[in-house]
């Protein structure tokens, strides 16, 4: 039986792991007012029945209960909701020609609509891989599928992505060579 949380221990775990949930469920939900309450739910989830493995278990078993949480949610609502907040991040601002910039955001803006086109499986799968840089065995223990089930959903989630992709680039722009993870990951912050 896991042991009770007492307020230090989760309030420690809340600053530990709340921003970089709050980011995920965002990634899946593009909502972080809803990805906000469904952190929260998460750390009642963790107050009230820790998991049975104790703490080594909490961070993999709040993203497996984020994931669920936000992937539930997407589907009670079946609504678009609102693009995530750009960043005003002067590091990420710096160094950049306004050409530059204005590229980078008009690829950002296609990127992150034709990851909000795509269905919440993918756009988590996605998430999990690139934005959460997590490793083929760990989507698979996090999502509970085979890895091989994880590779072929990944390879569908990518051809999806750029399928999203190419409907909604105009014909006379260029395609972003690869997807921007990493900038995708700092707006969504």
């Amino acid at each position: 039986m896991a042991q009770a949380l007492n307020e230090t221990t989760l309030r420690s775990w809340m600053q530990k792991l709340g921003p970089r949930l709050v980011r995920h469920a965002a990634a899946i939900c593009r909502d972080r007012h809803q990805a906000e309450e469904i952190v929260q739910e998460a750390f009642v989830k963790l107050w009230r029945k820790p998991p049975d493995a104790g703490e080594i278990a909490y961070t993999s078993w709040m993203r497996r209960v984020v994931t669920n949480l936000s992937i539930n949610a997407l589907q009670r609502t079946k609504r678009p909701s609102v693009l995530p907040e750009f960043t005003t991040d002067p590091a990420l601002m710096s160094g950049e020609r306004p050409d530059q910039r204005i590229g980078r955001d008009e690829s950002m803006d296609a990127v992150r609509a034709a990851m909000e086109r795509l269905d919440p499986a993918k756009r988590t799968i996605l998430v999990l891989r690139a934005v959460e840089q997590l490793s083929y065995e760990e989507i698979a223990e996090h999502l509970s599928i085979p890895i091989g089930t994880v590779m072929s959903r990944l390879n569908r989630a990518r051809t999806a992505l750029a399928d999203e992709l190419k409907r909604g680039a105009n014909a006379e722009e260029d395609l972003p060579a690869s997807f921007p993870f990493r900038a995708y990951q700092r707006k969504q912050a």
